[in-house]
């Protein structure tokens, strides 16, 4: 070999050391180098592109420009969507029934599906399906075409790349196309794995802005990111479902619900007897029960009741009740067909007697039974509104106590209701250890504030006492127990003249206050009067409330409509 063989070798060879200077890395053997490089990266990273699943798989679900977890099933032709999907994305309202029946409502509609059955029940009428919801192992699946029709989103399938997509069609969105040949990729960076070669024109859908990329969706459906300078054009589009219109309850006689409970133990009170209440605007009575029989609704109702409350301008919201009874109301509460039942007799009952509302009244409710009664809520109520008629429900103060308090979810019950009635009152309930006030001013000011966090306050109706408690306090044998007696405003009045008994006024509970000793009893008594009457409904004017509701009618002096007439601000 001569000398410039030998030159060109040592150019060629790599020396380990180099005193006095850097390593030289001849330039041949970085393109070799680099080649492998590229060639090893593209077997780590190789480039992705959603291709058609092969036989048996199941295609992407693509919604809002986000490939879901969610896989879709296709059978028979037809996609099937998984329920998890509508419940995370969709709707997280739609109720699955034990029974397997999916029950979907919205405002004017009450849909149920039941798995491998061609017939829904919209309304409680039959309708037919061309495809059923089935069961993929443990999970249910809603065919596509009925997706489209519950809910506002538009579906496509993509057989090519394997792709389903649904998109919402009651939201508004980005839109504009693509300025030049790009890339679509996994991840907003120029290193992130491809999804496709976007023509210059390309149409896109934008879901997401950075400083840099985009997360957009093509026509396809392919989803991912967009380098930001590379789209042009971008405008918004207004949604193309328009939102549903909030139901109007009918209108009352005044600016603000006036109401009073009419309590009926089995016969309702003859009207003719019944004095003058101005500015009362609904009548509530407790005419409709859950009854033995799982889905009976017992029936206390009186046509001249309601003839007699219609002749004087009032509204007649009659009361439905679970009976107190937690075991008959979880029978109920847990069966879609039961539910049913009950709801088509009330729709009768409402129809049979002209009436203008329902009040529900459901308490002494097991927790686990909460949701549910939320459910038959939402089932009720759609209907009940297709009728024409104002919804209602009762709710208690909040509290620690399972049965009477935690069960209930009031921010959802509040979202489907018309009005709810805060019942402020028992805050020494009649199996109270010690003797207290029904209610004081304070605690009812804390318990609207804090039903405030959960209620709208164009929804919520405070509930006022017209009654008070004659707590009889008897000392023996070292030990005090207490016996509480509920009476009306006149029967304390009475009381306190018999007794020769002054109450003095306490500042710490707004109300005045009684007692007298007797040996080893003494009385006391908290009294609601025009005093503290108007003490709450200034509460209702000040926290700007829908309203007032009193339990009840007969417990009340012929003054007091007077105050809430007089006090109550339109």
């Amino acid at each position: 070999m001569g000398r410039e063989g030998k030159k060109r070798m040592r150019v060629l060879t790599t020396k380990t050391s180099m005193p006095g200077g850097p390593r030289r890395v001849p330039w041949p053997a970085i393109i070799l180098a680099a080649i492998v490089l590229l060639m090893g990266a593209a077997v780590i990273y190789p480039s992705f592109q959603y291709a058609e699943p092969p036989l048996g798989s199941r295609p992407y679900l693509v919604y809002q420009g986000e490939v879901q977890k969610f896989p879709v099933v296709v059978e028979d032709g037809e996609v099937y969507v998984p329920l998890k999907f509508i419940q995370e994305k969709l709707d997280p309202h739609v109720h699955w029934d034990e029974k397997g029946v999916m029950v979907v409502t919205t405002q004017d509609k009450v849909v149920k599906l039941k798995t491998q059955s061609l017939t829904a029940y919209v309304n409680q009428h039959p309708v037919n399906l061309e495809f059923p919801v089935i069961l993929d192992g443990r999970q249910p699946y809603v065919p596509a075409s009925t997706l489209e029709t519950l809910y506002p989103v538009t579906t496509r399938l993509n057989r090519e790349y394997g792709i389903f997509l649904v998109r919402a069609l009651d939201v508004p969105r980005f839109v504009g196309e693509t300025n030049t040949r790009t890339v679509l990729r996994t991840k907003a960076s120029p290193l992130a794995r491809r999804v496709k070669v976007l023509p210059q024109g390309e149409q896109i859908v934008v879901y997401g802005h950075g400083a840099r990329w985009l997360r957009v969706e093509t026509s396809l459906g392919l989803c991912g990111f967009l380098p930001k300078k590379h789209v042009s054009g971008l405008r918004e589009e207004p949604p193309e479902a328009p939102e549903p219109a909030e139901y109007t309850p009918r209108p009352l006689k005044g600016d603000k619900v006036v109401l009073v409970w009419e309590q009926v133990d089995r016969i309702t009170p003859d009207p003719s007897t019944l004095g003058d209440m101005p500015g009362l605007n609904v009548v509530s009575p407790t005419w409709f029960h859950l009854a033995e029989t799982p889905g009976e609704v017992e029936n206390r109702a009186d046509m001249r009741y309601v003839n007699w409350a219609h002749s004087r301008g009032y509204q007649v919201w009659a009361l439905f009740s679970n009976s107190f009874d937690p075991d008959r109301t979880s029978v109920v509460l847990r069966d879609s067909d039961l539910r049913d039942q009950v709801i088509s007799q009330l729709l009768i009952y409402a129809d049979i007697y002209k009436l203008d509302g329902i009040n529900v009244d459901f308490e002494n409710v097991y927790l686990e039974d909460g949701p549910y009664l939320t459910q038959f809520i939402r089932e009720l109520t759609p209907l009940l509104h297709n009728q024409g008629l104002t919804v209602s429900i009762d709710i208690t103060v909040k509290s620690s106590s399972p049965n009477w308090s935690l069960f209930l979810e009031r921010d959802k019950l509040a979202q489907v209701v018309d009005y709810v009635m805060l019942m402020a009152y028992d805050q020494f309930p009649h199996g109270s250890k010690v003797a207290g006030p029904v209610s004081t001013i304070p605690w009812t000011e804390w318990a609207i504030r804090k039903t405030l966090e959960e209620v709208p306050k164009h929804k919520l109706v405070l509930g006022v006492p017209f009654y008070t408690r004659l707590w009889i306090e008897t000392y023996e044998h070292g030990q005090t127990t207490v016996t509480p007696r509920a009476l009306g405003m006149e029967g304390i009045a009475r009381w306190l003249r018999e007794q020769n008994v002054t109450p003095g006024y306490q500042a710490d509970t707004g109300l005045l206050y009684a007692e007298k000793k007797e040996g080893n009893v003494t009385y006391k008594v908290w009294l609601e009067d025009a005093g503290s009457m108007e003490q709450r409904i200034r509460l209702v004017n000040k926290y700007d409330l829908a309203g007032v509701a009193a339990w009840r009618r007969g417990f009340e002096t012929p003054d007091i409509w007077e105050v809430i007439n007089e006090t109550l601000s339109p």
